[in-house]
C-alpha cells in the first residue's frame, strides 16, 4: 500500500493519502448503501451557488491539494 511505503518523515504526504482514501471509502459506502452518493452540503453566498458536495468529496479535494502543495513546495525526499 502506498501509505505504508511512504517514509514517516513525509507526514503531510501520508496525511494526504489518508484523506484521499478516507474520502473514497466514504463515497463507496454511500454508493453501496444507497446506490448513489449523497451530497448534503449546498453552499450559497450572495448570488453565487457552489455545486453540492459532501465531507468525503471535501476530504479527497484537500488530500489532492496537500499532495500538489508538497510536490511544488515540499522538501525533496532523502535518498
Amino acid at each position: 500500500m502506498i501509505y505504508r511505503s511512504t517514509p514517516p518523515d513525509r507526514g503531510p504526504v501520508r496525511l494526504a493519502f489518508a484523506f484521499i482514501m478516507g474520502g473514497a471509502i466514504g463515497n463507496l459506502i454511500d454508493r453501496l448503501r444507497f446506490d448513489e452518493v449523497i451530497d448534503f452540503l449546498d453552499v450559497h453566498w450572495s448570488h453565487y451557488h457552489w455545486p453540492a458536495f459532501n465531507i468525503a468529496d471535501a476530504a479527497i479535494t484537500v488530500g489532492v491539494a496537500i499532495l500538489c502543495w508538497d510536490l511544488l513546495f515540499g522538501k525533496a525526499p532523502k535518498q
